[in-house]
């Protein structure tokens, strides 16, 4: 968007508008023609996704012992949050294959399907841990 369009939208007290990223299968189309390539692609975006994941899962987990040790452990939060993750990897996982086994397609393709599933559930993920 050019600066002078921002700057307008901005002084209008508008916000500029925001668009979602394209499906992990899409940043990877340039190999679109090159299973392998186009695999390895995606594994490395869901590396990246997962470690993204981690630093929001650790910044979440210390702010949940901080406040088990605010209140004693009264409430429990770490016990709570580290639930709330192995529930999540499970739904994640379960979801992903469910979606893939939809596709009367090739072993790859499901494989695709299910790589760009982990890599969008895992950045809302993480996105959603660094919004609490």
């Amino acid at each position: 968007m050019p600066p002078s369009i921002l700057a307008s939208l901005l002084l209008a007290g508008l916000q500029p508008p925001q668009f979602e990223p394209p499906r992990p299968a899409v940043e990877c189309a340039e190999h679109l023609t090159d299973w392998r390539a186009r695999r390895n692609c995606l594994r490395d975006l869901l590396e990246t996704a997962e470690a993204g994941l981690d630093r929001a899962a650790s910044a979440a987990l210390e702010e949940a012992r901080l406040s088990d040790a605010d209140s004693g452990g009264r409430f429990g939060a770490e016990a709570y949050f580290e639930a709330a993750q192995t529930a999540w990897f499970a739904y994640r996982d379960a979801e992903c294959d469910r979606r893939g086994a939809l596709m009367f397609i090739s072993e790859e393709s499901r494989e695709e399907i299910g790589l760009d599933c982990r890599i969008m559930l895992t950045r809302a993920r993480a996105r959603e841990l660094r919004e609490m």
